[in-house]
Order: C-alpha cells, then sequence, then structure tokens
C-alpha cells in the first residue's frame, strides 16, 4: 500500500511562534517527513568549519569529490522517528551532484532507512557551488537483483500497481528496471542544512583546474554542462554586513548577441573571459562597467564555452569614482597561434580576452596576407599554384569548401591553410574573416591568425592584402569545427592602419561613455 508522506519543500527552517497556532506537524498535516542531518566526519570536528558562512564560504571544489557524513530520518507527525519506514531515499545535491554511495546500506545513489533511520554515511559532493544543499528523497525504490526469480516488478511485464502502465520507463513509479515497486512512493523530500561554498570564477566555469602545487591548466570545456550557474563577481558581502569588490568582472564587449565579461585580476592560468549569449545587445550596458551578480546556463558552442540566458546587475562605470579596468589586449607572437609544425599554440586560454597583433619596430610584424584574391588557382597535376591573386578554392563555384580528403577542394584548400600568407577567398566571400601573418621579425618565425573586421565599415581587408597594419585587437574566439581561433574587432577603434599611430589603451578603445539622459542614476 503507497506510503502517505508529507511533501517538505527545500527552503529554511520555519520557525514558529508561540502565538502561531499548532506545531510544525499539525500546520502541514498528518504525514511522514525526511529530514538530512550532518553529522562531523571526525569526533570534535567543528561541524560549521566544514559547512561554512554565508560570509566566509568553504573554497570551490571543482571536479574534486568532497566528503560529507550524514544520517537521514523518517520524521512522524509527532516529531518523533517513524519506525515504520523500511526502505531506500535518494540521495542528490542541489547544486552540484552525488557520486555513488561506497557503503554497506546503499545502492547507487540510495541509501536505505532501517526502523525510520539511516547509518550514518559518507556521501561525497562533486562540483558543489554557493548554497548547497544535500537531499534526500522518498522515490518508492526497492532494488533487487535484476536476474531474480520472480523478475523485479518493474521489469515483470505486468501492471503491478493498476495505473495503467506497464514497467520502467512506462511507469513513472519505476525508479529503474530492477526496482521491485511500480509504487513511486510520495516524492517527499528532506534537506540538510545549507552548506555554504564559494561560487566559481569566469576560469572555473571555463574548466580551469588547479593542482595542489599551484599548477593550472586546462581544456576549455566547462564542468558544469547545460547546468544553471551563478557565478563569482567579486562583489562579496564583508564582516560589517556592507558589500565590496574582492575583484572585478568588468565588461570588455558589447555585441548585436550579448556581451563579453572578463576577470582581469584572475592570474592562474587563462580562461579568464567569457561570452554571455543574449540573443540581442543588452539595453543599457558598456564597456568598462562592472557587474554586481551574473548567472546563466553554461554550455559548450562549437568548443566556446558561453553563458547562455543570462542575468546580471550592473554596477555603471563612472570615470569620475574608478578607472575603466579593461585590461591590455595579449600581444600575440607566432608560437601562440597552433600550425602545422605547431600543434599546442598557447590560443585556447586566450579565448573570450582581449588579444592583439602588433607591428613594433624591429620584433614583430603583422600585416594581411599577401595571397588574397578572387581567382582560381591554376591545377598543376595533382596540386594548385596559389598567387595574390588566386586563392579561390570554391572550384565548382558551389559556395562552399568540399574537405573531402584527396578532392581538388580540399587539396587546395589545405595549400592555402598551411601557408602562413594566404587567405582563402571563398571563406571570406562568405564570412567576412580573413587572414594576418604575425610575423617575429628576430626569429623568423610566422604564423596566420583569423580576423574579423566587420565592426568597422571604413577598413576593406581585401584592399589591406600585403600591407603591414599597426594593429589589429579584438576579442579572440574559437569555434571547434574548423578548429579556427578569430581575433574579432570591437569598434573601428581595434584596427589602426596608420604605421606611425598607436593603439587606444583599453580605457579609450570602443569606451562610449553614458550621456546625463543614458545615465539612469540621474
Amino acid at each position: 500500500m503507497k506510503r502517505l508522506i508529507t511533501i517538505l519543500a527545500i527552503a529554511t527552517p520555519l520557525v514558529v511562534s508561540a502565538g502561531c497556532q499548532g506545531s510544525f506537524a499539525e500546520i502541514q498535516g498528518a504525514g511522514t517527513r525526511l529530514t538530512v542531518e550532518l553529522v562531523p566526519l571526525n569526533d570534535g570536528d567543528d561541524l560549521v568549519s566544514v559547512t561554512g558562512t554565508r560570509v566566509r564560504p568553504i573554497p570551490l571544489s571543482v571536479a574534486t569529490p568532497l566528503p560529507y557524513r550524514i544520517v537521514v530520518k523518517a520524521i512522524g507527525p509527532s516529531g518523533a522517528t517513524d519506525s515504520s519506514f523500511n526502505g531506500f531515499v535518494e540521495i542528490s545535491a542541489k547544486p552540484g551532484s552525488i557520486l555513488t554511495i561506497d557503503a554497506p546500506d546503499a545502492a547507487g545513489r540510495n541509501l536505505k532507512l532501517t526502523n525510520g533511520v539511516s547509518a550514518a554515511t559518507v556521501v561525497n559532493l562533486q562540483n558543489p557551488y554557493g548554497e548547497t544543499f544535500i537531499l534526500a528523497s522518498d522515490n518508492g525504490y526497492q532494488p533487487v537483483d535484476p536476474l531474480s526469480d520472480p523478475p523485479p516488478q518493474c521489469a515483470d511485464g505486468r501492471d503491478n500497481d493498476g495505473d495503467g502502465k506497464i514497467d520502467y520507463p512506462a511507469d513513472e513509479g519505476c525508479s529503474t528496471a530492477n526496482d521491485n515497486s511500480e509504487d513511486g512512493g510520495a516524492y517527499s523530500t528532506g534537506s540538510s542544512p545549507p552548506i555554504y561554498f564559494g561560487l566559481p570564477r569566469i576560469a572555473d566555469v571555463r574548466g580551469l583546474r588547479c593542482d595542489e602545487t599551484g599548477l593550472c591548466s586546462g581544456n576549455g570545456a566547462t564542468p558544469y554542462p547545460r547546468s544553471a550557474i551563478q557565478l563569482d563577481t567579486g562583489y562579496h558581502q564583508n564582516e560589517s554586513g556592507g558589500f565590496s569588490y574582492d575583484h572585478d568582472m568588468v565588461v570588455t564587449r558589447i555585441s548585436s548577441d550579448g556581451f563579453y565579461v572578463g576577470d582581469p585580476k584572475d592570474t592562474r592560468g587563462g580562461f579568464n573571459g567569457l561570452f554571455a549569449f543574449n540573443f540581442n545587445s543588452p539595453p543599457g550596458m558598456r564597456v568598462c562597467d562592472r557587474l554586481k551578480t551574473l548567472a546563466g546556463t553554461a554550455s559548450e558552442f562549437f568548443g566556446f564555452t558561453q553563458l547562455s540566458y543570462p542575468t546580471w546587475t550592473l554596477e555603471e562605470w563612472d570615470p569620475q569614482r574608478r578607472p575603466c579596468l579593461v585590461p591590455e589586449p595579449r600581444v600575440l607572437s607566432p608560437l601562440d597561434v597552433p600550425t602545422a609544425s605547431n600543434n599546442a599554440g598557447n590560443l585556447l586560454p586566450l579565448t573570450g580576452t582581449l588579444v592583439r597583433a602588433l607591428t613594433q619596430e624591429g620584433t614583430l610584424e603583422a600585416k594581411v596576407t599577401p595571397k588574397f584574391g578572387p581567382d582560381f588557382p591554376q591545377q598543376n597535376g595533382n596540386s594548385f599554384v596559389i598567387t595574390e591573386n588566386a586563392t579561390n578554392c570554391d572550384l565548382n563555384k558551389d559556395g562552399s569548401i568540399d574537405f573531402t580528403t584527396g578532392v581538388p577542394e580540399q587539396i587546395c584548400a589545405k595549400l592555402c591553410q598551411d601557408d602562413a600568407e594566404c587567405t582563402e577567398y571563398s571563406n571570406f566571400a562568405s564570412r567576412s574573416t580573413f587572414r594576418i601573418t604575425i610575423t617575429d621579425l628576430k626569429a623568423g618565425t610566422k604564423a596566420p591568425v583569423q580576423a574579423d573586421a566587420t565592426a568597422s565599415s571604413l577598413f576593406k581587408p581585401i584592399e589591406n592584402k600585403g600591407k603591414v597594419l599597426k594593429s589589429f585587437s579584438g576579442i579572440l574566439t574559437y569555434f571547434s569545427g574548423g578548429s579556427q581561433f578569430t581575433i574579432e574587432a570591437r569598434c573601428p577603434d581595434d584596427i589602426v592602419t596608420d604605421p606611425n599611430a598607436q593603439p587606444l589603451p583599453s580605457d579609450k578603445a570602443c569606451v562610449y561613455p553614458r550621456t546625463v539622459f543614458q545615465d539612469e542614476s540621474q
């Protein structure tokens, strides 16, 4: 027979004053509820040291399981342990997850209660952040050997509970195929007290990992895929109850479909820039603004981590009160750029941040590739002759390149790709991207990086082919479909063609202060 258990919402503890009518159980109604108690791992341990506080949270742990000991109880209407409750409850965490529980009274992530109480059991929290709760849910799960005779009710081909649905997964009362009850339980959930963790910074969301020695590395993949995440912007409550910035999350670019933010004080190892996909340009936001809060869904867009459906609160930049805080772009060298002879490069950690291709007398040279034109290369046997005006590898004129190995278009495109001074023209015609050759004048090495100048209507890439640029700055993006890194100029300020001019500093380039009519504080 199905147990009648009150559904207990996850919330802060309810305090009932003497003037309120009845007890907690009377307010909730007759039934049984679940509780999750936190127990120190070792005798004498201070529980606060493992739960943290809102002002002093536990440092964030990414991909390293954290042990917590819990006792789960079924509490009856009188407030005493309900000794009639014998069954399994599912253990989970929000936010974060629970790894498989290694205990005799556990089955996967399910913990057994005997006479209404579980043994003190260690569970491992994975990727918790912010205000975290360990949860216990009564799903009616009764695990048995899937090969038992008779078979489990959720795999016996019968409608055991008479609800018109048969077995897992058709019957919602079946947790798995080895569940010996089609009765789904009461689906009540009990919660532990809050455990306070730090929030992830941009680099944490983008997959940066640091070991015990402080050595940090990452592959650019988020550890929070498709998860709603709140980021650490540096805006924290202090001991006195006020708020201040420990570090900064500053807006570095406004685009037509979102915005980019940077965490310039995080020097652990890159990955400190992030794109927030907002579908359109965020109203009222400006470069140099600082975020108080930022949340959204972490996701991977062809290898480039982004925050979808973002929400935020803003501190509008006032140049009379603080500096802009946008960092100067990282100047690229040929060794930073992955090539056929240098597979590693250093661009992945720089994605989402400001970078610059720069000409410095006697040191570096940046120029639009000299081989860049609409004509078709002349075929020479199984190869092609790439020339200054003939870099169009769309040989059949269908608007795309066939990258099947060994076909003429693929051979032609690879010849251009492997030439540091070549831009494949059909790619430019369809996507407006071209390549800049970065040369180390001392070492004699060179490498190409893709660029996008559509933010400036005055700059014509094809008219500047072969010409040296003083600088080309912008946000570095990544597209795994072609393993392409692209410098996307934010505005005309990011492109300097005059060899005698200097790029504007970051507190001036692409910075548009609010007018008195746009300042919401007026």
